[in-house]
C-alpha cells in the first residue's frame, strides 16, 4: 500500500494524501484539506493512520503543483524508485 502526499499552493497550506494499491486516482482514498503548515499535515498524518510503517510513503510536497498532473504510471515509477 502506497500513501502518496502532495503540497497544491505556493503558501504551502493546501495537502493532501492520497491512499492507494494501483495509484488509479478513482479508486484510491484522497483526502484534501488546509493546514496552517507542512508540519501541521505531517503531524496530522499519524492521527489519520494508525501505523505509518504499513505503508510506502512518496512524498511529492517539494514537488508542488506539478505533482497534481502525474499520471497513474508515473507515480508508480516514482513509487518504484522510493522502494
Amino acid at each position: 500500500m502506497y500513501l502518496v502526499l502532495y503540497c497544491h499552493n505556493i503558501g504551502k497550506t493546501d495537502y493532501s494524501f492520497f491512499e492507494t494499491e494501483d495509484f488509479d486516482k478513482d479508486d484510491g482514498y484522497i483526502v484534501r484539506g488546509k493546514w496552517p503548515n507542512e508540519q501541521a499535515f505531517r503531524d496530522y498524518l499519524p492521527k489519520e493512520f494508525a501505523d505509518l510503517s504499513d505503508y510506502h510513503i512518496v512524498d511529492l510536497i517539494a514537488e508542488g503543483q506539478h505533482a497534481d498532473s502525474y499520471t497513474q504510471s508515473e507515480l508508480l515509477a516514482k513509487a518504484q524508485a522510493v522502494i
